[in-house]
Parts: structure tokens; sequence; C-alpha cells
């Protein structure tokens, strides 16, 4: 019996140590700073601006993750995992400065420096400079209200492991991919801007939960002949007639605020890209 307690004992401090081990490493991920490039944005302020901004909104998925109208919302919460809801946007531009909300978009970090979680700086940091400010100002024109989530992003055990190892990354980056202004070439942007947040052009990866497969763009989009891309990217259904879960959301959420000349844009760039790839 004696050794039983002892052992018992052992393995309750191991526990507790791995348990400190993996709290005391993901509070330091937590709290890490991090030092972007200074950013210069010029909010516009006319109707047209603000509503272009909430278009934009749509099609880079703002009011997917923020809710319809920036109120915020709880994108997920699983027991010993966690809970990740992004705030409201009207609350939260309340308390930061134009460039202190642009840097938040571009890399992904906070006003006290740390890092964001989740949200796809990888993509968002390829918007323009104008469409940017156009955002901004979209954003500026929510007003906070009793619909307004007052739920919190918070990391369990589990969430912690995965921030310790790397499966659940902080996403802010130095990288400054934007440009000044829109380019012509807007095929290729909106890919950049909007697709890539969850797919890469020429190889098949798998979303942050390790399970959502994601096919490479380029092929799929090659694949398509006009009519259905639009189908897809209006709907989410796919050629087979099936709803193709996330993406069904994102197009049916997001995407719509294409225009028809934008979606053709966007599969010309594919199959651009498509033609490039090497035969396997």
């Amino acid at each position: 019996m004696r050794w039983i307690v002892r052992g018992l004992a052992v393995l309750a401090g191991l526990v507790v140590l791995l348990l400190a081990v993996v709290y005391g490493g993901s509070e330091w991920i937590i709290r890490t700073g991090h030092k972007t490039p200074d950013i210069a944005v010029t909010v516009p302020k006319d109707a047209a601006s603000v509503a272009e901004g909430g278009r934009l909104a749509n099609i880079v998925m703002c009011r997917d993750c923020h809710a319809g109208n920036g109120e915020g919302k709880v994108l997920f919460s699983v027991p010993l995992v966690g809970t990740v809801a992004p705030p409201p946007l009207a609350e939260m531009a309340a308390r930061m400065s134009d460039a202190e909300l642009a840097r938040v978009i571009r890399y992904g970090v906070k006003p006290d420096g740390t890092s964001t979680f989740i949200m796809p700086s990888h993509s968002l940091g390829r918007i323009a400079d104008d469409d940017l400010g156009r955002i901004i100002a979209w954003i500026r024109s929510l007003k906070p209200g009793p619909q307004d989530s007052k739920v919190k992003t918070g990391f369990g055990p589990m969430g912690r492991f995965l921030l310790l190892t790397g499966a659940l990354p902080p996403m802010a980056t130095e990288n400054n991919l934007s440009v000044a202004k829109r380019p012509g070439d807007i095929g290729r942007y909106y890919v950049g801007v909007a697709c890539q947040a969850c797919h890469k052009l020429h190889e098949d990866s798998v979303m942050e939960d390790g399970k959502t497969k994601v096919p490479a763009l380029a092929p799929v989009a090659a694949s398509y002949d006009p009519a259905a891309f639009r189908k897809l990217m209006r709907t989410g259904e796919g050629m087979s007639g099936r709803d193709l879960g996330l993406m069904g959301v994102v197009a049916r959420v997001g995407f719509t605020a294409f225009t028809d000349d934008e979606i053709a844009a966007v599969q010309a760039y594919l199959k651009g890209e498509a033609a490039k790839a090497p035969a396997k």
C-alpha cells in the first residue's frame, strides 16, 4: 500500500509539473511582444468608401469571423481546448487609433504588441493600403450595442499544449506584402487577400484543426467551367452538387460580394497558375 501511495504521489507531481510547463510556456507565447514596421494609413470618410469597405470586409472574411455587423461571435468553444471569440469591431476600434487597427489587420499584432491567433495575417497582410483604409472606414462606421458579444478568447490545457507545440501558432508577422493601391490584376489580388487565407496555390494542405483537408487552389479552379465556378464561389456547391462544408460558409457569407467580373478574373488567374505547374 505504501508503494502505491508513493507511486500516485509521484504521478501527481509529474502531472503538476507538466501542467506548469505547459501553462508557463504557452503564457510566454501569448505575452511575447512583436515589433512591426510603422503604418501610415489614410482612412476616407465618404459614403462610397465606407460601403466599399463593407464589401471588402465580406470578401476577406472580417464579417464571417466577427459576425455580419461586426458584433463579434464565438468561432468555437471546445472543453479543455478553449474558446476563440473574435471581439466586437466597434468596441475594439473605440480603443484603437487608425494605425493600431491597420497594424492588427496587416501584421496580426495588437496595440500591446502581443500576437493575434487564428486571424489570417498571411493573407490580410496583402490588402492594399487604399483598401485597408476603406475597411477601417467601414469599421469606424459601426456602433457598439447590446448585440455585441461579451465572450472572450481563452485557452484550456489542450489549447495551451497546441500553442506550445506550434500547432496553434501566433499570427504576428513583420512581412509587408501590401501595395499602395489595389492593383489592376484583381484576379491575383483577390486570390492573395481572400482565397489564400485557407488554400495554397499548388499544394494540398489542412486547416489548423489538422483534419479539414484543403485542396490546391489552381488545379481545382482550372477544372471548372465559368458557370460552375461562379456557382461554387456564390454558393459553395461543387460540381458534384454537394455542399463543400467550410467553402460553403465562406462562399455564402463572403464571396457573394464578388462581382461576376471579379470572379472571372480570379478564375483566369488561377487557370494561368495551373498551366504553369509542372505535369505530374
